[in-house]
């Protein structure tokens, strides 16, 4: 991501989303004082990360401000397909070519 800023420093930071198990933390490695567009920024990473994982359904999302900005978003989810592993698991049977 990167944030238009005056001077000589650069605007990019790296947002990341962690997997905790249960839930999912969406931070920026933001050192300054988040801008107040932060929280699109976290949530258009949420987003993307949930897409790639569409085993995953979110439950509840809560944003974790500072000094009345958005700087974190805690997401709980429930994980709505399981593989079957079970040995009475009805097996596919092999494909005839």
């Amino acid at each position: 991501m990167r944030i238009p800023k005056g001077g000589n420093g650069s605007g990019k930071f790296e947002v990341g989303t962690h997997d905790m198990g249960g839930w999912t933390r969406t931070v920026a490695e933001y050192t300054e004082p988040a801008p107040p567009e932060m929280a699109v920024y976290l949530s258009h990473h949420m987003t993307a990360w949930y897409r790639k994982n569409p085993h995953l359904k979110i439950r509840c999302v809560v944003p974790v401000n500072r000094d009345g900005n958005t700087v974190e978003l805690h997401a709980w989810y429930d994980q709505v397909h399981f593989q079957d592993i079970s040995p009475y698991a009805p097996q596919q049977p092999p494909q005839e070519e």
